[in-house]
């Protein structure tokens, strides 16, 4: 016959009978066999119960110490304050912190090697951190011993560094300090000039001091001066009176201006970048992982995703956004913040096969990249939109009383608050696969078609149609109409207008007429309320199958990544990327054999480093 074996809540319940006890126990000192002594304050304790929480008092007290034998153990460093807090822990699984005591009992639970608290507090600091004390914190966590702690919180730093440098907390640091953070190359800034001002700040902050004064020049060693502007250097000279006193850091600044007026070829080699300098616009083909595994490009299963570098023309791989749903599902729609924070739609199903839509967020910090925000009721076919912080769920397909319809609901979602999914106004009509951009704190929404309800009608009718959603009044209007009623096309918007093109489509309003895969390029001015034609493409093209747009546009210039030149099940993606500039207005094909992925589904435009990045 089997033992008898506690379920989880008994075995949870019998956990805490014995915590409660020992903390009676403690209470009354009974049975305590040790006394901690901190500031000159005891505390009775239990030997088994510190043991069983800290290596430190286990060796301690299995080794035989003679500072244990007399029964009391005094504790030189720990302030008796955080001893009872960690003695608390201890016994009742509680640790109260706050910013008067956070510090105190991080230190006491590091020193003394009570590791759960530890990580308790390291979690409440990495939570509070923010420009104006993560200087502090990781000189603090680094002359602790803390390496954990200091490596998180130097990530945060150099990720943060324009906006720690805003703070006096690092002009307060000695120059040995301040140098070797100038040093590092993982500071994320765009311009060199940031380290330059920190610098003549922290100088003139100590103006008169001659030790200080002499340390300039090891800081301005830290510096890269032939990355920084000559005009903006030149003034940084003239404005700073230590400079101009010295004659090492007036020759550092002099040879590197006289670098900057030398031709690339005789020039001598520019040092290295940093960080946030290396950031550049990509174009991002998300998608194309399935439960079966498709095989990807670069060998083993399709968990990468292509980037395509227009500067450069450089190819990178991003983890695919399935990795964060293990693979299944699929992609249905993007957007990219303002802030460079880029989510994307899946498609998804729970173990009943009940589908919904899930909302993911790129994250770099974490170790599967993609994590999961929120879910909302499925339907397909649909638009997302993006203002502000705010996602917009827009038409598409849904099923009513176990009947697909297409809908007119519009939904929003906070990115900044969370929280449920809200309905706003609907739109004008009822529509699926239609296309949606923002411009200038608006929402458009173009094309796609809507279901005909008499009986000698097709099933759907084609939209030439645009609204223009106000989120400040919560209402849509209706715009200029486009020649073409078309769906399953790609839009962009470049240069303050919208460029809408290729698709299936009709000329003018769906009447019935043949309908065709079009090569019809289409610019929309919201200024203007004006429609005109754009460069035509190189041939007829569809977008992408789950109708999410397959363009971008980088540096002023629009690209198309990838195409169908036909509806057919069958249809095979054609992997060119196209480029057009405006200034010539011709379609030019940049890479023949691009190695975006048969079935990737959307294509957005993110600003990323490639050291984040993989390379082929």
């Amino acid at each position: 016959m089997d033992d008898p074996v506690l379920d989880s809540s008994a075995q949870a319940e019998h956990g805490l009978l014995l915590l409660r006890q020992l903390e009676r126990m403690r209470a009354a000192e009974e049975l305590t066999d040790v006394v901690l002594l901190a500031e000159g304050i005891p505390f009775a304790c239990h030997k088994v119960v510190l043991s069983a929480f800290s290596p430190y008092f286990q060796a301690m007290f299995t080794c035989g110490l003679k500072e244990t034998q007399g029964g009391e153990v005094p504790l030189k460093d720990t302030p008796a304050e955080s001893l009872e807090l960690l003695l608390d822990y201890m016994y009742t699984a509680e640790l109260p912190l706050c910013n008067d005591n956070i510090q105190g009992v991080a230190a006491a639970a590091f020193l003394l090697h009570v590791d759960g608290a530890f990580r308790l507090c390291q979690s409440h600091m990495e939570a509070c951190m923010d420009p104006s004390n993560c200087v502090g914190l990781y000189h603090w966590a680094r002359d602790l011993g803390a390496a954990s702690l200091a490596d998180c919180t130097l990530r945060y730093l150099c990720q943060h560094f324009s906006q720690a440098c805003e703070e006096e907390e690092v002009l307060e640091l000695d120059a040995q300090r301040l140098g070797d953070l100038l040093g590092s190359d993982d500071l994320n800034i765009s311009q060199e000039e940031v380290v330059l001002e920190l610098v003549l700040r922290w100088v003139e902050r100590r103006r008169g001091d001659s030790q200080s004064e002499a340390q300039a020049v090891e800081l301005l060693r830290r510096v890269r001066l032939e990355l920084v502007d000559p005009g903006f250097l030149r003034k940084a000279r003239r404005r700073n009176p230590v400079l101009l006193r010295d004659a090492e850091c007036f020759g550092m600044i002099d040879a590197a201006l006289q670098t900057s007026g030398l031709c690339e070829m005789s020039a001598p080699p520019r040092p290295a970048l940093r960080y946030g300098m290396e950031t550049t616009d990509l174009l991002l083909c998300l998608g194309g992982v399935n439960k079966e595994g498709v095989p990807a490009r670069r060998g083993g299963l399709a968990d990468l995703s292509f980037c395509f570098a227009p500067h450069g023309r450089r190819t990178y791989y991003i983890p695919s956004p399935l990795r964060g749903c293990g693979g299944m599902g699929q992609i249905t729609a993007g957007v990219v913040t303002r802030d460079n924070n880029i989510v994307v739609a899946i498609e998804a199903e729970d173990q009943h096969r009940m589908k919904r839509v899930d909302i993911y967020r790129y994250d770099n910090s974490e170790e599967n990249s993609w994590v999961e925000l929120c879910s909302t009721v499925y339907r397909d076919m649909y638009a997302l939109g993006l203002l502000g912080d705010a996602l917009y769920m827009i038409g598409g397909q849904m099923k009513l009383r176990n009947h697909y319809i297409i809908t007119d609901s519009v939904e929003r979602w906070s990115l900044k608050r969370g929280g449920s999914w809200l309905s706003f106004a609907p739109l004008p009509l009822p529509l699926a696969c239609h296309c949606t951009v923002s411009l200038k704190e608006h929402l458009y929404v173009l094309g796609g078609w809507t279901p005909q309800h008499q009986p000698d009608d097709e099933p759907d009718k084609l939209s030439n149609r645009v609204f223009q959603f106000d989120p400040g009044k919560d209402r849509w209007t209706e715009r200029a109409r486009m020649k073409y009623s078309r769906y399953r096309c790609g839009t962009a918007v470049l240069n303050g207008e919208i460029y809408i093109l290729g698709g299936i489509g009709c000329d003018g309003e769906d009447r019935g007429q043949s309908r065709r895969c079009l090569s019809s390029v289409e610019i929309y001015n919201p200024d203007t309320d004006t429609w005109r034609a754009g460069p035509t493409l190189p041939t007829s093209l569809l977008t992408l199958r789950t109708n999410a747009s397959n363009i971008g546009a980088v540096e002023g210039k629009l690209y198309l990544c990838g195409y169908y030149k036909g509806a057919g099940r069958h249809e095979i993606i054609t992997k060119e990327i196209l480029q057009m500039d405006p200034a010539d207005n011709v379609w030019t094909v940049v890479e023949r054999r691009a190695a975006v992925h048969d079935s990737y589904d959307v294509c957005l435009v993110a600003n990323l480093n490639p050291r984040d990045l993989f390379t082929p």
